[in-house]
């Protein structure tokens, strides 16, 4: 009898420990998979043949069932899905183009209602000047708590002037608004203009927008902070000194409009994120033919060193790209080229280099555990939703597995 009780035992904590369950069939095969990171995971199922354009989500998350399912219809074979963690909105976009004046989607809420809408931007641009969508390049698309935002540049070529625009839709009521965030003479010898303005994060219900810049004892980042409504706030500058990152091309990574869109962005030294109520940086800190990964917080107008990675492939002779992803247990980091290596920096605790991801990665929790390897992971608050990505396509009902934390 004592050697049965502690057997039981331990079935019964395994049992705890790991569940397995299934997902029925669906009229389509399950064909893809993609983590609403803080949200759970949405299995993807349409007509392989593309006769019926129709786009069926399921809902995977805490409960050993679907949670909801739902549909939308995209324009054409193609849509792209941005999110971010934890958001309460999340966009399937039909493309990446503005057209008819109009950028068109399907709105994607926690409660698994989709809204399909085109909302006209035209009329906003105008009010900031002679914009029009044909003239502007689009740089990033990124969810925050209160707004879309679309991140726009346009050059005059006869002025060499470089504005800077962010439009930002709220996702309540669909209603747009644009705003000048900077004007930069692309020509001009100074390096401060030579810069490339980004989401950095957001403050509240307010959107930070940062560029590097490097000239004098400014050198550093320029920040500056506009309500989700187009509103200017505040502006101020996050100083480098006591940084001696080596030089990398910031790119786009995760759920996020610029991992697709891949657009070519000048040299710089380290990423600033805001992110958890404080600044973060990031860089390549090199020694001869290793690296690492080093990221810092700012506090007291200091940097202090907050974590660090070692980077696997680098290359000195050229400049590696570094992107970013922030999410609630830190920040997620992507080093290389198109295929690179996952770091993730906690806010507080030991760095993970995950291994081998993609900019565009669809499976944002893959960058917080080294374990389950080859497996799609969503994180929850209390375990582990595991997929193997391999069952895919199926026809039939799919497998998932909990495994508590």
């Amino acid at each position: 009898m004592k050697r049965i009780l502690p057997l039981l035992f331990s079935l019964w904590t395994g049992f705890l420990s790991a569940q397995t369950f299934e997902i029925p069939a669906e009229e389509f095969p399950f064909s893809q998979v993609v983590e609403w990171k803080g949200m759970g995971s949405m299995l993807i199922n349409r007509d392989p043949s593309f006769n019926l354009r129709q786009v069926h989500l399921t809902m995977v998350a805490e409960n050993a069932t679907s949670t909801w399912q739902q549909a939308f219809n995209p324009i054409g074979k193609e849509f792209y899905f941005i999110a971010e963690d934890g958001g309460k909105y999340a966009y399937f976009l039909n493309n990446f183009e503005i057209k008819d004046n109009k950028i068109s989607f399907h709105q994607l809420t926690v409660n698994g209602n989709v809204k399909t809408q085109s909302v006209a931007i035209l009329s906003v641009l105008k009010r900031l000047g002679s914009f029009s969508p044909e003239n502007l390049t689009l740089t990033d698309i990124v969810t925050t708590e209160k707004a879309l935002v679309y991140m726009l540049t346009h050059t005059d070529k006869s002025t060499n002037k470089k504005t800077t625009i962010a439009l930002t839709m709220t996702h309540h009521n669909l209603v747009v608004y644009a705003a000048i965030i900077a004007e930069n003479i692309t020509a001009s010898a100074k390096i401060e203009d030579q810069v490339s303005w980004y989401v950095a994060g957001e403050k509240g219900e307010s959107i930070i927008y940062a560029a590097r810049t490097r000239s004098g004892k400014n050198a550093g980042w320029l920040v500056k902070q506009f309500t989700a409504k187009g509103e200017y706030e505040s502006e101020l500058t996050v100083q480098s000194a006591g940084l001696t990152f080596a030089d990398n091309t910031r790119v786009g990574f995760g759920t996020r409009g610029s991992a697709w869109l891949k657009v070519p962005e000048p040299k710089e030294q380290g990423t600033l994120v805001y992110a958890n109520g404080n600044y973060y940086v990031a860089g390549i800190e090199a020694s001869g033919t290793s690296a690492s990964l080093v990221s810092y917080v700012y506090t007291n107008t200091k940097w202090t060193k907050l974590v660090e990675t070692p980077i696997k492939a680098y290359n000195a002779k050229k400049s590696p790209e570094i992107g970013f992803f922030p999410m609630k247990e830190g920040i997620g980091w992507f080093v290389g080229t198109t295929q690179g290596e996952g770091h993730f920096h906690p806010f507080s605790g030991v760095g993970i280099v995950s291994g081998s991801v993609t900019q565009q990665i669809n499976n944002p929790s893959r960058l917080l555990t080294a374990e389950f390897t080859g497996k799609f992971v969503a994180a929850l608050p209390a375990k582990w939703l595991v997929f193997d990505p391999s069952q895919l396509p199926a026809a039939g009902a799919v497998t998932f597995e909990y495994v508590n934390k």
